[in-house]
């Protein structure tokens, strides 16, 4: 695809006696990689019309949101045939995610390789509008002409609703700030230890019994004695409310991950149905934060189980991906397990980092029978890699880079730059946090593609995503504030080209945008250095 790279003056865009306007008039986050101001501006009033240039239902799907977002700003449009006109096109020769704004004083042409480009090219606009709006008609936006494409395919935000559940209506916030920066991926991580957050109907348990715990960690968990509130505490998402969420990111091009936890992190399952432990004696869902010993059994009855439990979940989910987790999963259980020892020694495996390949590629062989890929954490490299899995890098960049020195794709996620529940200050008043320091600058700072790597195995890396991990997370405002805006950065690491990132330029843009954020409600963190 071709870029333009330098300065352009727009046909429409000129008045005697004026200048260009500057690359930094243009507020928008993730920064376009192609900026060519313009002169003058577009006079965005009631009049104005939303014209679909073409039938295809994600160009309309792309038109509907733009005139939704412009009634939930009281911007109404009366679309008069004498006015002038957006115009949404597809343009069959840029990349599907690619978009081309043009802005000039006849007019606004937002193309796009897709709906989903019109949609990208649609939010840049929109900062635009927000960006020079009194709340009224009409709105000058600058003349521009952007070219805009993303450096990386995955651009995600993660959030875990096992430690603590968040309502659907958050969840739904949360999707409308991933897709108005542009990123396309929401791995929504539903089960843990300390709660089952999905509704599966062949296994009612799972609802009655491991979405519950009978009480909550007080304070850190390395204060001691450990305390505890006593209350009970837990819930569950419905499958109804989950395709209500599915279609509403569908409705915004973003895609769900789902994460369904095994072989560890698996002790609310097991409370449910201990028989699928490799234990005896009653589990209780965990109430404390940590690692848990208890992990699943690799049993035919334990295959079965999360076979249907996946079947259920495939239903729900159309990604390509399902996120099986495979991290910090404790082998004691299956050192002392006779039953494990013995499929040990049937299999011919190794040690118990081999049976959990083993469990892993039993688990990736029948989601890829159904048409669907594996992304695991980069504990699932330990004892040999499934044949298909895309590995998603925590623990440093190490097991990415070793990942894609096997040709496999790879996201990176390392704790050290994408932990967005880590302190984003060193001020004595921030809320408590799992621990760590990450400011802004050291999140933005971050770029996917290790030196390490050839050209060649760079290609196995896919893009970049944040994590929200909740266990000192229990409140929506809480999750706001740790995730925002963080995760714009984010967004612009994995947007913006590397050569074009600027942190200088990068938190003079953010300023305007915590206004906004802060305008509409959301506890968004003002540590801007």
């Amino acid at each position: 695809m071709l870029f333009l790279t330098g300065m352009l003056t727009l046909a429409g865009c000129t008045s005697e006696n004026s200048e260009p306007h500057q690359i930094t008039d243009y507020q928008i986050i993730p920064l376009p990689n192609n900026i060519a101001p313009g002169i003058g501006y577009f006079s965005l009033n009631e009049n104005v019309q939303i014209e679909v240039s073409q039938e295809s239902g994600d160009l309309q799907l792309a038109a509907d949101y733009f005139t939704n977002w412009l009634t939930a700003n009281n911007l109404n449009l009366q679309s008069s045939p004498k006015g002038q006109k957006v115009k949404l096109a597809l343009k069959v020769d840029i990349a599907p995610e690619a978009y081309i704004l043009t802005i000039t004083q006849k007019g606004v042409l937002v193309q796009g390789g897709s709906g989903q480009g019109v949609f990208y090219g649609i939010q840049s606009l929109q900062q635009l509008i927000l960006q020079q709006s009194t709340g009224a008609f009409p709105i000058e936006i600058p003349c521009v002409h952007l070219e805009d494409a993303p450096a990386f395919a995955y651009r995600g935000l993660h959030l875990d609703v096992g430690r603590h559940l968040f309502p659907v209506d958050f969840i739904k916030k949360y999707i409308d700030l991933i897709a108005r920066y542009k990123m396309n991926r929401f791995h929504w991580h539903l089960t843990e230890d300390q709660g089952w957050r999905i509704e599966i109907k062949q296994y009612p348990k799972l609802q009655e019994v491991a979405a519950y715990r009978n009480e909550t960690l007080i304070g850190h968990l390395r204060e001691k004695p450990l305390q505890y509130d006593g209350e009970r505490y837990g819930g569950y998402y419905t499958q109804e409310e989950v395709k209500e969420v599915v279609k509403y990111a569908q409705d915004r091009f973003i895609t769900i991950i789902p994460e369904i936890e095994l072989p560890g992190h698996a002790q609310a399952a097991l409370a449910a149905y201990p028989e699928l432990a490799c234990t005896d004696g009653k589990i209780e869902v965990a109430t404390k934060w940590g690692v848990s010993e208890e992990v699943y059994c690799p049993t035919e009855e334990t295959f079965t189980f999360l076979e249907n439990v996946l079947t259920e979940v495939m239903e729900l989910f159309p990604s390509e991906y399902i996120h099986i987790g495979g991290d910090e999963c404790p082998k004691t259980r299956w050192e002392e397990s006779a039953f494990c020892q013995e499929l040990i020694r049937k299999e011919g495996l190794k040690d118990e980092h081999e049976l959990q390949s083993y469990f892993i590629q039993r688990i990736e062989k029948f989601l890829n029978e159904n048409d669907r890929q594996i992304i695991g954490w980069d504990e699932i490299l330990e004892g040999g890699l499934a044949p298909n899995a895309t590995v998603m890098s925590w623990r440093g960049e190490e097991g990415g880079i070793e990942a894609a020195k096997q040709g496999h794709d790879v996201i990176m996620s390392p704790s050290s730059h994408c932990y967005l529940d880590y302190y984003q200050s060193e001020n004595e008043d921030e809320p408590l946090a799992i621990g760590g320091y990450l400011p802004l600058s050291k999140v933005y700072s971050y770029y996917p593609v290790p030196e390490e790597l050839s050209e060649e195995e760079a290609r196995y890396i896919l893009g970049v995503q944040g994590n929200l991990w909740t266990e000192y997370i229990s409140t929506p405002e809480k999750a706001e504030y740790m995730a925002f805006p963080r995760g714009f950065a984010i967004a612009e690491v994995g947007w913006t080209q590397q050569k074009n990132k600027d942190y200088d330029n990068f938190t003079a843009r953010l300023q305007q945008h915590v206004k906004w954020l802060k305008a509409e409600g959301i506890n968004t963190a003002d540590h801007i250095e």
